[in-house]
């Protein structure tokens, strides 16, 4: 492991309606030894399932950018930014979109750990490098409902030890 590793300071911003991207971002972290920040919407998702993924799908498709709620964190003191977020539509969610018109916080960002119900990320990643120019490090993980949510552990040692070289 390299002395630089040791030396940056990291920030995973995520955003997590069921839980399963901030599982998944919290386990990154704890490896990784860095921050996290929970991102969220002023404006609350409704409750129901349904009525969620039309609200989020939607927003997705018309690339609706919500207002997001302050963030508790100076984003300006860390190095490097991972983004954290399922997959809505094939895409990143509305609210990480919010937060990646900030520039500045944009160049930072230099790994991807997404989240999905079906394992099929690459629509997302597409999406989200266009405006991600420096993403270096990627991780696709499985809900916990998926039958295959047993090797996200494994993707997450690898995922870490890339970061790590």
């Amino acid at each position: 492991m390299s002395e630089k590793f040791y030396n940056m300071k990291r920030l995973i911003v995520y955003y997590s309606l069921s839980g399963n991207t901030e599982e998944a971002v919290k386990a990154v972290a704890e490896k990784l030894g860095c921050d996290t920040l929970k991102i969220d919407t002023v404006k609350e998702m409704p409750k129901s399932f349904f009525a969620r993924i039309l609200v989020g799908g939607g927003q997705v498709a018309m690339n609706i950018i919500p207002e997001i709620k302050p963030v508790d964190k100076d984003i300006n003191a860390y190095d490097e930014i991972f983004i954290g977020t399922p997959v809505w539509n094939s895409k990143g969610v509305p609210a990480i979109n919010a937060f990646l018109k900030d520039e500045k916080a944009c160049q930072k960002v230099t790994g991807l750990i997404v989240t999905s119900g079906g394992g099929d990320i690459d629509k997302c990643v597409k999406a989200l490098e266009i405006k991600i120019p420096n993403v270096k490090y990627k991780v696709s993980l499985l809900d916990r409902k998926h039958k295959d949510y047993g090797k996200n552990s494994e993707k997450i040692k690898e995922f870490v030890n890339s970061v790590q070289k």
